[in-house]
């Protein structure tokens, strides 16, 4: 009885660390968070540029699956637009002003930009200026979206 259960042993080991690598894959068990149940990219943003602050000097669609461009992109740098935007949402998340942080009274420019769109099915309304020191922050913390940075430049 005693040999039986040495082999018993290591198949049950087997199979349980099998189980918990995902069958052998080595993937992970969960569902991808850049993954959609009805197939829609993770990303869908459209973003106008008004480089004079008042027309639209620029327009970008990108549509993105996790970090990966879709082909249906029409932005310069969609690839590095796209892995901003997985790697660090918050970027599109419109922030309200801080009165305990000074910002310096630096102007950009009348620049300003507009993303709409969803993200991971979640509907997204950001904008950027260059109004002051910590605008421009912003504005460069998502230059890879907006790609341009006029009067900055």
């Amino acid at each position: 009885m005693r040999a039986s259960t040495h082999s018993i042993i290591p198949a049950l080991l087997l199979g349980a660390t099998m189980v918990l690598t995902g069958c052998a894959g080595g993937g992970s068990m969960e569902p991808s968070a850049s993954a959609s149940s009805d197939g829609a990219p993770s990303a869908d943003l459209q973003v106008s540029i008004l480089a004079d602050g008042t027309s639209e000097s620029d327009h970008y669609s990108l549509q993105c699956n996790g970090a990966q461009a879709l082909e249906t992109s029409v932005h310069p740098n969609a690839g590095e637009a796209c892995a901003l935007v997985e790697k660090e949402p918050q970027v599109l998340a419109q922030s309200k002003p801080d009165p305990t942080i000074a910002c310096t009274l630096q102007s950009g420019g009348p620049a300003v930009a507009r993303v709409s769109g969803t993200l991971h099915g979640k509907a997204v309304e950001r904008s950027f200026d260059l109004v002051n020191g910590c605008a421009i922050a912003q504005w460069q913390s998502a230059s890879a979206l907006l790609d341009i940075q006029p009067g900055l430049q």
